[in-house]
């Protein structure tokens, strides 16, 4: 009976927790992962998050802040501050993703898989064929 949990526990899939681990921009890289799993890694991570500001936003933000503040309270930053670091961290990595998402959109099948580059070449010259 115990070899019989052990086996069924081991067949089981695990789950990702998506929330804790930004697996998406890995996902993004992988031309083998899945399209909708990756979207679903994505929304998990920013749920309760605050998403990064585009990025005109961040362009023209200045250290004078940064500067002005005490010696201790530059070492010791508030949670406000580690999330804003963290925000600024992630902000080219939303940026890419929205590119890929929008590049490979078109190529997503029913089942979230994503053509490869022989597909994608192979439906561009049929187009040109066709024009």
């Amino acid at each position: 009976m115990l070899s019989s949990i052990v086996m069924c526990s081991q067949t089981q899939k695990k789950s990702v927790n998506y929330s804790k681990k930004p697996y998406w921009i890995e996902m993004m890289k992988d031309p083998k992962a899945n399209y909708f799993e990756t979207i679903k890694a994505y929304d998990a991570f920013w749920e309760n998050r605050k998403k990064p500001k585009d990025e005109d936003d961040i362009i023209g933000q200045s250290k004078t802040v940064e500067a002005k503040r005490g010696f201790l309270s530059r070492w010791f930053k508030s949670k406000e501050e580690r999330d804003e670091a963290d925000i600024k961290k992630y902000a080219l990595d939303v940026k890419k993703f929205k590119h890929w998402k929008l590049k490979t959109e078109p190529y997503v099948q029913e089942d979230g898989s994503i053509l490869d580059a022989d597909a994608r070449l192979k439906i561009w010259q049929e187009e040109q064929k066709q024009n």
